[in-house]
């Protein structure tokens, strides 16, 4: 396969990719990059762009990251098309010059699922680093993957025949790659394992009458073919080894894992203009607040001024009297539904956010169960412990939150 753009994962309604990395970066100055996308227009799309149907719709001109999800792709039934390059001012909208641009690896458009075929994943496994069992290689570890027995309650039960298990270096330029066609148990360790990046695994159920699947199908979509179950979502990514930070305080082991497989290991600070390190953002913070909120909704416009008032007078509070004050912290999630809305919201704010093209944000409001917004979740943060699960309707005082700390 050609280098360029490779699928992750796909379900029905959303796509993930990731591309190697262009030019060079810095930990000062990251590469920025420009994604777009569009759907496919028939067999014979080789996806370009030539104007009318084959315009290619801005996704995004800011992105530090070399993964992305697109999220509501419906209504494409030939897949979808995705190039990126350096960002530059000209890409900060649709740039017909597909010259410099760098498209998909196996040069064949992506596809979703359909809602039959999401409804029959398996949920995605479980994977662990396993500090008791020893690998053979120097400087290797043990990933212990695990996974739900494949159960529908009907006659498919008795046609299981074991599980195919594939994994992938979380590294831009590494696809997939099969670990074992067939295995009969529910469980596996995956020994040498050496990449800084970490590991990620997926897994579906082995049909006994499987026809029609071909491996190659993968390059394009999450299921082989014919009548193949497709395979479940990623697990979380397993043994990678993150960039050290300056800060001498601490932080909870048990906050920062909310926060696994941020982007670089950074929250963005200033509005978007500064990032800062996790440990170094929750160092010696006694409250961390996080705040679930999106422009398009009218009461989180109205709070968000409240909820910047009371951060300016904590953060003031604090600076004079150290020794009676606690220190707080917030966190914006957000509930946007793009780019731009994020971008134009968080330059309200003054204090730390979630990068929006970063999966844990849709995680952190999962973990949240954000059903409306705004929402303010209050955690301790030197145990990451929830002492509040929402803070919306209630008191902003100052008191009240200390109380919450002691």
């Amino acid at each position: 396969m050609n280098e360029g753009i490779i699928l992750v994962d796909a379900d029905d309604a959303s796509i993930t990719v990731s591309w190697p990395q262009i030019g060079k970066s810095s930990s000062s100055n990251a590469t920025k990059y420009a994604l777009q996308y569009r759907p496919s227009t028939s067999d014979t799309d080789n996806g370009k762009d030539s104007g009318g149907s084959l315009l290619y719709t801005s996704l995004s001109a800011e992105m530090t990251s070399t993964t992305a999800r697109k999220r509501n792709l419906t209504g494409a039934g030939h897949g979808f098309w995705f190039r990126v390059s350096v960002a530059t001012k000209k890409k900060t909208h649709v740039d017909r010059s597909s010259m410099e641009y760098v498209g998909h690896a196996c040069r064949r458009p992506f596809t979703v699922l359909t809602m039959m075929e999401q409804s029959k994943r398996m949920k995605a496994p479980v994977a662990k680093i396993d500090r008791s069992a020893a690998s053979a290689t120097p400087n290797s570890y043990v990933a212990h993957v695990s996974w739900t027995p494949y159960e529908t309650g009907g006659d498919e039960d008795e046609l299981l025949m074991g599980y195919k298990l594939q994994m992938r270096e979380s590294d831009a330029k590494v696809g997939w790659s099969t670990v074992a066609q067939c295995l009969s148990g529910t469980e596996v360790r995956k020994k040498n394992l050496t990449s800084k990046h970490g590991y990620m695994f997926r897994v579906r159920p082995v049909m006994r009458g499987e026809t029609g699947g071909h491996e190659s199908n993968l390059d394009t979509s999450v299921c082989e073919g014919g009548n193949v179950i497709p395979f479940s979502t990623a697990s979380d990514v397993v043994g990678a080894r993150r960039e050290k930070s300056s800060s001498s305080g601490s932080s909870s082991n048990e906050l920062l894992k909310l926060f696994a497989n941020l982007p670089n290991n950074k929250l963005l600070a200033r509005g978007g203009i500064d990032k800062v390190y996790l440990s170094d953002a929750f160092a010696n913070v006694d409250l961390v607040l996080l705040y679930a909120s999106a422009h398009w909704c009218p009461p989180c416009r109205k709070y968000t001024p409240q909820l910047v008032k009371f951060y300016n007078d904590a953060k003031k509070f604090y600076k004079s009297n150290p020794t009676r004050a606690k220190s707080i912290q917030v966190v914006f999630v957000s509930a946007d539904h793009d780019m731009n809305g994020f971008k134009n919201y968080y330059a309200t704010m003054p204090w730390l956010a979630v990068p929006f093209d970063a999966d844990t944000r849709e995680k952190l409001l999962s973990w949240m169960k954000v059903t409306g917004v705004p929402r303010l979740m209050v955690l301790d943060g030197r145990t990451g412990k929830i002492l509040e699960s929402n803070s919306v309707g209630r008191a902003l005082d100052l008191t009240r939150f200390y109380k919450m700390a002691k």
